[in-house]
């Protein structure tokens, strides 16, 4: 047997308290974070680019 009732029950309860924590902990952190991690967006969407390219260029280095 995978998933006994009592194992899906604390599951069930686990997921709630976690989600409830979770809103709890954002919404609490909300207004802090709009002042201390101001401009992040960008340097998050370069990570990604440079990360893209350098798959590419794995990627064409490897055919060549």
């Amino acid at each position: 047997m995978l998933f006994t009732p009592g194992r899906i029950a604390f599951a069930l309860c686990f997921v709630a308290a976690f989600a409830i924590a979770l809103v709890w902990s954002y919404r609490k952190d909300k207004k802090e974070r709009s002042a201390n991690y101001k401009g992040s967006t960008k340097i998050i969407i370069t990570v990604f680019i440079l990360l893209a390219l350098l798959v590419s260029l794995v990627k064409v280095l490897k055919f060549i």
